[in-house]
């Protein structure tokens, strides 16, 4: 059996005896059984409120949400509610806190919990329990389908029965059709989600372009839905006036800068299901314009969506009002177990969206995420993403007149996306990662372009890296050698670096290799060019690994989160300035660069037919002039004014 998790509000079994407790039976961890369960009458039940004799008021909810506590109301035959209560004969509880466990590998069971202050539920073997600890062999969740509460232990399900007038009323069952009859009550700031539709900046705006004050909207999750209040915040200070659809008047003609728009929901429908949920907040960005080829890029997010907004400020910030020419995420956009397609197309991509703030912006999948999903939100993007590339790699973005927003203005680029879930096969009945798996798409990738090539950068996103996790000497003090050795120092990452070097060094391509994942064990941040040394793993189950002399550029991303391991709100923005490639590390809300390094383009003497003008530009001439930043320092207004000027005349009103 395989234990699942120790629950942080009633960790009652951590004693120095915790060695000889886990040696017992599963008995040894009841300590209350169907008879220590009871009802409690609520003062009043009714139209979906139910009121307790302090008069608090809760409101009948739709859905089980983490962090949130409820009441458990089973409906008798005459229609009136009573509530699940623990009943141990020294406390009586019926306020269940309901908590998932989302801070654990992508290969963790799915996990949640019911509890009161002092019980945890439990079904086993069709027998309702109060609990101290729990083993599973499988999931351990507790899920509410509309009108009945089950447990899936390892794929069995059991459903909560109530029997009136027994003296025993609660317990469980393997047949749905004999569940109870149950609804769930809420209270709080928040409610039920009712927001199908986020609110969304759809675009930047230019400053000074005269453009008209935004729109903002959001949409029920079904007919049925009445809203009963629309509360609309801009910057945080609550505005008058709204409803479903809201025009931001204050945010017409302001300078750069990035804005923040959001709402509160309340509403209600037929069958007395009470909504009240606050919406993502809206990213509204106003511009001098486009520093050109140039990206934002970041990976393990991990559902923090609002530190992107404060990326996308710092980068206005750090350039003088100029925003970057694509944003590109690397991986790992959710917590917990590997997300399944339909939660996160349907759940968080529509949280993600409102953050991004109109920008262009491509994705890659990370071990957390639904290669699936990810795989269609950049062919939604329309940048290059032109067929489906969910079970191995492709390119995410190649720039094209017709395509995007801001994106237009990375002519010179191109992003090829490696999903995490490419890497991994099975070997001897264990997942493993190798990457020789998609040796022969990145080869047919290189191949292809080099057939064409005129100077590109070419970015590799690629939430897995190719070093040694712990061996390079870059790595810092506080991470062990060949941490995680199966899933962060992949098989074959010797083959794949000494691959790319033979198309960087015999065509002169200009690839730069980014890569996230590893934020979890400790190491330090760090960027790797020409002439430098990266230590891959060629065989991780016996530790044997090469050393490869760079021809390319090596990078993280940076790990946006701030609470998942090591992560510390870390984002890269990178650029081609003249012929120097500029990457320079941040932190989300900081002003000074981590890490800041200029990087010698590769000459390249191919040249092709401006797409604009029609006129032909070598790659030497082609690349842009920005003036260098500094650690205390910003990209001067002057830097491509005629894109700027383009911009603005283009620019459709929002």
């Amino acid at each position: 059996m395989t234990f699942i998790n120790i629950p942080k509000k009633i960790s009652l079994l951590l004693t120095s005896a915790i060695a000889a407790v886990m040696m017992q039976s599963v008995d040894a961890y009841v300590y209350g059984a169907a008879e220590d369960f009871t009802t409690t009458i609520p003062h009043t039940s009714e139209n979906g409120i139910i009121t307790l004799d302090s008069g608090q008021q809760w409101f009948k909810a739709t859905e089980l949400e983490n962090g949130r506590n409820y009441l458990i109301g089973i409906k008798r035959s005459d229609g009136s509610s009573i509530l699940l209560t623990a009943d141990d004969h020294t406390t009586a509880e019926y306020i269940w806190h309901y908590a998932e466990d989302k801070m654990v590998s992508s290969t963790s069971y799915h996990y949640n919990e019911l509890y009161t202050d002092t019980h945890r539920l439990c079904c086993h073997n069709n027998d309702l329990y109060l609990t101290k600890d729990w083993w599973s062999e499988g999931d351990e969740t507790w899920n509410f389908d509309g009108n009945r509460l089950f447990h899936n232990s390892g794929g069995t399900m059991t459903y909560l029965t109530y029997t009136e007038g027994s003296s025993v009323p609660f317990g469980c069952t393997g047949d749905p059709a004999k569940a109870a009859d149950v609804e769930i009550f809420t209270n709080g700031p928040e409610l039920a989600r009712c927001i199908k539709t986020q609110p969304c900046a759809e675009s930047f705006v230019i400053e000074g372009s005269g453009y008209a004050p935004p729109v903002f909207s959001v949409e029920l999750l079904n007919d049925s839905i009445t809203a009963d209040s629309v509360r609309w915040f801009t910057d945080g200070e609550e505005k008058s006036g709204g409803g479903l659809a809201f025009t931001a008047e204050e945010l017409a003609g302001l300078p750069a800068g990035v804005h923040h728009v959001s709402c509160i929901v309340e509403a209600h429908d037929a069958d007395n299901h009470y909504y009240r949920e606050k919406s993502q907040e809206a990213v509204f960005v106003v511009t001098k314009g486009i520093v050109p080829d140039s990206v934002i890029t970041f990976s393990d997010i991990h559902e923090q969506y609002d530190l992107i907004g404060k990326a996308i400020e710092g980068v206005l910030e750090r350039t003088g009002g100029y925003i970057p020419s694509l944003i590109v995420c690397t991986g790992d956009m959710i917590n917990g177990p590997t997300m399944d397609y339909d939660t996160m197309i349907n759940t968080y991509a529509p949280r993600l969206k409102p953050y991004l703030g109109g920008l262009d912006t491509v994705f890659v999948a990370g071990n957390h995420d639904s290669s699936k999903a990810v795989s269609e939100l950049s062919q939604a993007a329309g940048l290059g993403a032109d067929s489906d590339f969910s079970d191995g790699c492709g390119i995410i973005y190649r720039s094209s007149p017709k395509k995007g927003k801001n994106s237009t203005a990375a002519k010179n680029i191109i992003v090829y996306g490696i999903n995490y879930a490419s890497l991994e096969a099975e070997k001897n009945g264990i997942t493993v990662q190798d990457y020789n798996n998609i040796k022969e798409q990145i080869e047919s990738f290189l191949a292809e372009t080099a057939k064409d090539y005129n100077g590109e950068l070419i970015i590799f996103s690629a939430h897995a890296g190719l070093h040694v996790i712990g061996v390079q000497p870059q790595s810092g003090y506080y991470v062990g050698q060949w941490a995680g050795s199966s899933a962060y120092n992949i098989a074959n990452s010797y083959d794949m670096a000494k691959l790319l070097n033979t198309y960087a060094q015999k065509y002169n391509m200009n690839i730069l290799y980014l890569f996230g994942h590893d934020h979890s064990r400790g190491e330090k941040e760090f960027i790797l060019s020409d002439g430098e040394q990266i230590i891959c793993a060629t065989d991780p189950e016996v530790r044997a690994t090469n050393t490869v002399t760079l021809a390319f550029t090596y990078a993280h991303s940076g790990y946006l989160s701030s609470v998942i391991g090591s992560a510390d709100a870390g984002y890269s923005f990178i650029y081609i300035n003249g012929d120097t490639l500029t990457y320079e590390l941040f932190r989300a809300g900081s002003p000074e660069y981590v890490t800041h390094k200029e990087i010698a383009l590769k000459p390249n003497s191919k040249a092709k037919a401006s797409p604009q003008t029609g006129t032909a530009a070598s790659s030497g001439s082609k690349k842009n002039s920005s003036p260098k930043t500094s650690a205390r320092s910003r990209i001067a207004p002057l830097m491509i004014i005629s894109l700027s000027l383009f911009f603005i005349s283009r620019r459709s009103r929002k």
